[in-house]
């Protein structure tokens, strides 16, 4: 299980003493205002201030005091511990998590889950077939039946699956 999460990128400085903007990677902006240390680029650090404003967040880091050194973390990517993250509820999970895990239906491994299309109504998974190909379908809970995140497998329901998947060559 990972340790920490890509959660966004540095846009530019915001203000003279050294406040950096950034997009976040994330459904729900709000989890970052009680994180304490993040990683940005190669250099953790704590964390003075946060305020989120739609996707975008503006971090004020100790020891990021200027408009200059703010600046040269431009476009580095922001990193959070797990253990900073709130904990997801019900069957939940991080999108990090899955990334790369089998896929099986009814018992057999129909490839690997290659990406996530995020959309208003439900997520979409694009799995790459063990043969060739792809295979998208909704990630509904008729359809998704678990997540075992230390086995790096998501178990579908065939009779649902069957019912949603777009296959694509």
């Amino acid at each position: 299980m990972k340790t920490e999460f890509l959660v966004g990128k540095a846009l530019r400085p915001r203000g003279l003493k050294g406040e950096i903007r950034f997009e976040l990677y994330t459904g729900d902006p709000s989890r970052f205002r009680s994180i304490k240390h993040l990683r940005l680029g190669d250099t953790t650090f704590d964390v003075e201030k946060i305020s989120v404003e739609g996707d975008f967040a503006y971090i004020k880091f100790v020891g990021i005091d200027t408009v200059e050194s703010a600046e040269t973390y431009r476009g580095k990517s922001l990193y959070a511990l797990r253990s900073e993250l709130p904990k997801l509820k019900g069957d939940r999970v991080y999108i990090s998590d899955i990334m790369g895990a089998d896929v099986i239906v009814d018992g057999d491994c129909i490839g690997e889950l290659v990406d996530v299309l995020q959309y208003g109504s439900a997520d979409v998974y694009v799995v790459k077939l063990v043969g060739n190909g792809t295979v998208n379908f909704p990630a509904l809970k008729e359809v998704v039946k678990s997540y075992d995140v230390e086995k790096g497998e998501i178990i579908l329901d065939g009779r649902f699956f069957s019912r949603v998947a777009v296959y694509n060559n």
